[in-house]
């Protein structure tokens, strides 16, 4: 069986054209925009390749909070991978010179700060217009770097363990 990746993601939002606004910042192409009974759907390219990435459906409204991290229903925020650091630090340059407020850059792991089992990417995050939080991210390990650096994690802690009780 073929493994599963994301194909693209549907959102719902207050305002299309506010929105086909902030992916094109983000250097999307808009495919199309159809008509539902519900009302409009745009359906945007992020990639260049593909019809789109994302759906957004113009039927909704923004986040009471302001901010889907905060929020404790459905989509926490929508990461996208670059090429490297330097381009995190370039996105967000133009994010907060079009006024954008941006958190980090950061190391998504325990060297930066982060979770424990963190996949030591470089990101930023900043939130569309109706609250949704989007990543930008680059260089993460893979399963088989981040198996490796767990291992020599426990195996550092083993050894530490064993020489604190060998002082005793």
């Amino acid at each position: 069986m073929t493994r599963l990746k994301i194909g693209h993601v549907g959102l719902h939002v207050r305002n299309l054209e506010e929105e086909i606004e902030f992916f094109e910042l983000l250097g999307a192409e808009v495919t199309s925009i159809d008509r539902l009974g519900r009302g409009r759907v745009a359906f945007v390219s992020l990639d260049g390749v593909w019809h789109h990435n994302f759906a957004l459906f113009e039927d909704g409204s923004a986040l009471p909070s302001g901010d889907s991290q905060k929020e404790r229903l459905g989509l926490d925020h929508v990461a996208m991978m670059t090429d490297k650091r330097a381009s995190v630090d370039a996105w967000k340059e133009r994010l907060t010179a079009r006024g954008i407020r941006v958190t980090g850059p950061q190391i998504q792991g325990p060297e930066g700060g982060g979770l424990e089992g963190g996949s030591g990417s470089y990101t930023i995050f900043f939130t569309d217009p109706n609250g949704i939080c989007f990543e930008i991210f680059a260089e993460p390990m893979t399963v088989s770097e981040f198996r490796a650096t767990q291992a020599a994690r426990f195996v550092i802690g083993l050894t530490d363990n064993n020489a604190g009780s060998l002082k005793n």
